[in-house]
């Protein structure tokens, strides 16, 4: 582990520098609080580092809507991937747990040259929390890990910043005037996030009969914000879609989708396979908790508790799991 000080002043002057060799992206705020390309001066000013993103950060590199590929009769053109490389700024440990998890599916599992592509050459610099931003955060409960290019530790006046690859230490050289060496440690207490340990049943796997599901399933409108606004979610559907400058022209488009829509599991003969709201209310919470963990070994969830801030009933799934009875 290597440890570097940066002032609180030399911020923005590094980001200023990154910002004219590389795209940057932050996290704004405007409306909401979202990760958007730094043009200007002005725009790091304005980077928002107290509350995480609303957003989540994965429609960089799992797009929400993507040509694969356009045809025209028999020709076949597959567009031509940005290989601008870009330095995200401001992602927290659990956005950057997501990404980790997400290059599992697309990259070791299924080989996906369009998120390779979006992934390739893009530095990831971490904010770390000190305490939990939103009420909703569990992430404390999960076994996240140390995933990142360079970590950022807010120490008032100045950051404590450790390497996390070879990426990160070659821009720590490249940009050497704005980081100093220091004698400080990050320790593991370091790494705690206070108020984050909110989940405090592990192991569901016996708890799928519970009765106590109909609570949150009783107020589930199955509007998909929940696996909108996730991070770690993966479902998408692929369609081709005529031009209207002739019928032997379309493309062929991949968009996020939903195991919270009818539709998801609707196959040959009108037949849903999670026809009932409790089923998919269900299916949702177990992939992230357990099936996944099944597969991989790890939660597919990192707790940054979107689903739960961004649900228009505002079904705490947490909490209602915390209060199940086995």
């Amino acid at each position: 582990m290597q440890i570097f000080r940066q002032d609180k002043k030399d911020l923005a002057k590094f980001l200023d520098k990154l910002r004219q060799s590389y795209e940057l992206i932050a996290p704004l705020k405007k409306d909401l609080v979202r990760f958007e390309s730094i043009k200007n001066s002005e725009d790091i000013s304005n980077i928002h580092l107290e509350k995480n993103s609303y957003f989540p950060i994965k429609e960089y590199f799992f797009k929400k809507q993507e040509v694969l590929f356009q045809f025209d009769g028999d020709k076949i053109t597959v567009p031509r991937f940005n290989t601008t490389e870009k330095v995200f700024f401001g992602i927290r440990k659990c956005d950057l747990n997501a990404i980790h998890h997400q290059d599992m599916v697309f990259l070791e599992q299924a080989d996906d040259p369009y998120y390779a592509a979006a992934r390739k050459g893009t530095y990831l610099l971490g904010y770390h929390c000190n305490e939990a931003p939103s009420e909703y955060c569990f992430c404390g409960s999960l076994d996240l890990i140390d995933f990142f290019d360079l970590m950022f530790y807010d120490r008032k006046d100045y950051f404590l910043v450790e390497v996390g690859s070879e990426k990160g230490r070659a821009l720590v050289e490249k940009y050497k005037e704005y980081f100093t060496k220091t004698d400080k440690q990050i320790t593991s207490q370091d790494k705690v996030i206070k108020n984050a340990d909110r989940l405090e049943k592990l192991d569901i796997s016996k708890l799928y009969d519970n009765k106590d599901w109909k609570k949150g399933v009783g107020l589930c409108l199955s509007c998909t914000a929940c696996t909108s606004l996730c991070p770690t979610c993966y479902c998408f559907e692929i369609k081709d879609e005529p031009s209207i400058k002739g019928p032997k022209k379309a493309e062929r488009k991949r968009s996020w989708s939903s195991c919270q829509l009818p539709e998801f599991t609707r196959v040959a003969h009108d037949h849903v396979f999670r026809k009932e709201r409790e089923q998919r209310f269900k299916h949702r919470i177990y992939h992230q908790l357990d099936y996944f963990k099944q597969r991989n070994g790890v939660n597919l969830c990192v707790g940054c508790g979107r689903c739960i801030e961004g649900c228009p009933t505002r079904i705490d799934f947490v909490k209602i799991i915390n209060e199940m009875k086995e």
